[in-house]
């Protein structure tokens, strides 16, 4: 099939009295009118439509093109899009430009009658009103959005309370993957709100004294981290949050604060002054390892000259472990790099400053580790398994008597191992051999693609689709979701790996006639294995169609390339010989009983010749070739 683009005139007008037959009415003219064109641009595969409209007796014409109406002059309608090639004026000997834009469809209303089509005004359509009154309340609140953006800014404010449940990296997120249920204080704030007042609204809203607490600024380092930098005390509480955000993060459009307590052993000018230069908060996480918890225990302050040994019994009192158990140290540095701590250093030796984070667990060389824990947290997303539906054609697939269960959600790194990830969804779906369940990456538009293949390296990460065409959404704890289709065999997966999958196009008494096989051989053997394998295809095809009448089949085989006959295929060539490219495709094409039998093709080739398809030029093939009998003293008019 292909789009044909010559060019084709149509009239303004068009007279079809002529057409009539004879006890036609003729009392009125039978002159029709042209006012609408259907424009099609593009070819075959893929285009554009849009419709060019007189929509009165005037003739003034608009191009409806989705949500643009524009209006067009009326010699657009017609020379525009005739179709054809378009000479370019002043390019002798130059050849013209095709045209893939052109009418395909037209619409003429009888002019005698015009006035009662086009006549009167039609009532607007109740659901046009109401998308046109969605639009304008859409408008306005963008209109507003746009403003309050242009006069707010965004102020997030993390607490210890988000910090104790954070099981990432830094204090915290502060963005779509914050889960739901340890969201952060988040407002819009007027630019010129000072942050004393701000205070004073955000204690209100938590339900804190004033001076509970003091907020530090926020901002992201050359690590990628986003940290805790200084106090926001004294005259800074006299400036505006913009003034606030401009000084420290100016290229940041929200501003981001730590709010820390006020406790007991807190200075006396908690409120007025910052910490010496000397003296440095550090953040403290404990990773549980028997509950797989990692989980924020509070704050210290540290003195540069201090080693880092010394904090060990207050890690201690904050996880609530025993003062004799052992624990091991880490510090977070950057989101793929977590470092044990040598305790015997400083803290000045070991680069510690305010903000920093400090990690520890109880040490036990069996127990997963601190950086392994951030490995997989970076790493985590979560992947719903649904059920494929296979083609009737396809081998080795489910045979669908049995209900799909519900789609199966799946937690894990995305290093996670292929192997696993198959047995755990050989268990819910009450499968006793994982080899025997296929995985396929799925398509934006939630179709399977390619079939996931299994290696020694394959992971979970394998069956995901490229990141270059899809953006997977975040779900209520934060994590990318992706979708992945899964298939149950009949056969296990080794065994079909060791196949290749060809697509075979059957082709019956008519070019109409055509069924795409996918069928399954070894990779190691001769094409008589295909043959055998399409032939057996075909033939349950054919039994389903017709039931049990069905005569032998005899089936002629061919390699196309380019819609071109390449090879005719007897059965001795190897498997790795044909479709060697992504151009070339196999086709079994039914010989009916006024054809030669198929082991005649390639001794007597004067008795066949190929026929292709193709548009205006040779080099222009399109759809399926086949072979055409020539039989002993058939007369041309009879072909």
């Amino acid at each position: 099939m292909v789009k044909i683009n010559d060019r084709h005139e149509f009239p303004p007008t068009i007279d079809l009295g002529d057409f009539l037959s004879e006890d036609a009415d003729r009392s009125q003219p039978w002159t029709y009118v042209l006012h609408g064109v259907l424009v099609h641009s593009g070819d075959l595969h893929s285009g554009h439509y849009f419709g060019l409209l007189r929509p009165t007796i005037e003739d003034v014409w608009y191009r409806f093109d989705d949500d643009r109406v524009v209006p067009v002059a009326p010699g657009e309608v017609f020379e525009e899009y005739y179709g054809g090639d378009l000479a370019v004026p002043g390019a002798r000997g130059r050849p013209a430009v095709k045209r893939f834009t052109n009418a395909y469809m037209l619409v003429y209303i009888r002019e005698a009658l015009r006035d009662d089509v086009l006549g009167g005004e039609a009532p607007v359509p109740a659901h046009l009103l109401r998308r046109v009154q969605e639009d304008r309340a859409e408008e306005e609140r963008r209109q507003r959005e746009r403003e309050e953006l242009a006069t707010t800014v965004p102020v997030k404010v993390v607490s210890d309370a988000q910090f104790s449940r954070h099981q990432a990296f830094d204090l915290s997120y502060f963005d779509q993957r914050q889960p739901a249920d340890n969201a952060l204080f988040v407002e819009r704030m007027p630019r010129d709100m000072p942050l004393r007042a701000f205070i004073a609204h955000y204690a209100a809203r938590t339900g804190q004294a004033p001076d509970s607490f003091r907020l530090w600024i926020m901002v992201g380092r050359v690590n990628k981290t986003v940290r805790c930098e200084a106090p926001l005390v004294g005259a800074t509480m006299d400036l505006t949050l913009a003034q606030v955000l401009e000084n420290r993060m100016p290229r940041w459009t929200e501003l981001r604060l730590y709010c820390e307590p006020r406790t007991a052993t807190s200075p006396a000018d908690f409120l007025e002054n910052k910490p010496s230069s000397r003296l440095s908060m550090v953040h403290a996480k404990f990773f549980d390892t028997a509950l797989y918890q990692m989980r924020g225990v509070g704050s210290l302050y540290v003195q540069a000259d201090q080693h880092v040994r010394d904090i060990i019994p207050e890690l201690r009192a904050l996880a609530g472990l025993s003062p004799q158990t052992p624990i091991t140290l880490y510090e977070e540095v950057k989101p793929a790099l977590v470092e044990e701590m040598n305790t015997a250093l400083t803290f000045q030796s070991a680069e510690i400053q305010s903000g920093d984070i400090i990690c520890f667990q109880i040490t036990d060389a069996d127990a997963l580790r601190v950086p392994a824990f951030f490995d997989e947290v970076q790493h985590r997303i979560s992947v719903r398994f649904v059920p494929r539906t296979p083609r009737a054609d396809e081998e080795y697939g489910s045979t669908g008597s049995t209900p799909e269960p519900a789609p199966l959600v799946l937690t894990a790194s995305s290093k996670t191992p292929y192997d696993q990830v198959a047995q755990w969804l050989a268990e819910r779906v009450d499968m006793h051999d994982p080899l025997k369940l296929r995985f396929y990456t799925v398509s934006p538009t939630g179709q399977p693609r390619q079939a996931v293949r299994r290696t020694p390296t394959a992971a979970l990460a394998d069956m995901l689709p490229n990141a270059m065409f899809i953006q997977p959404a975040l779900n209520s704890e934060g994590l990318q979701e992706f979708t992945v289709m899964y298939e149950r065999l009949e056969v296990d997966i080794v065994q079909i790996e060791s196949m290749r999958s060809i697509r075979v196009t059957y082709v019956g008494r008519t070019m109409r006639d055509e069924t795409v096989l996918d069928v399954l051989v070894p990779k190691a053997g001769s094409v008589k294995a295909l043959m055998e394998a399409t032939y057996a295809k075909v033939d349950q095809l054919l039994r389903a169609q017709r039931g049990a009448d069905v005569q032998p089949l005899s089936l002629r085989y061919y390699e196309v390339g380019c819609h071109r006959i390449t090879n005719i295929l007897t059965g001795d060539e190897l498997m790795s010989s044909i479709c060697t490219t992504g151009l070339t495709e196999i086709v079994a094409e039914l010989c009916t009983s006024d054809m030669l039998p198929t082991s005649a093709i390639d001794t007597d080739s004067s008795r066949h010749v190929e026929v292709f398809h193709f548009y205006r030029g040779l080099t222009h093939a399109h759809s399926l070739p086949f072979m055409f009998a020539i039989l002993p003293n058939e007369v041309w008019s009879d072909t």
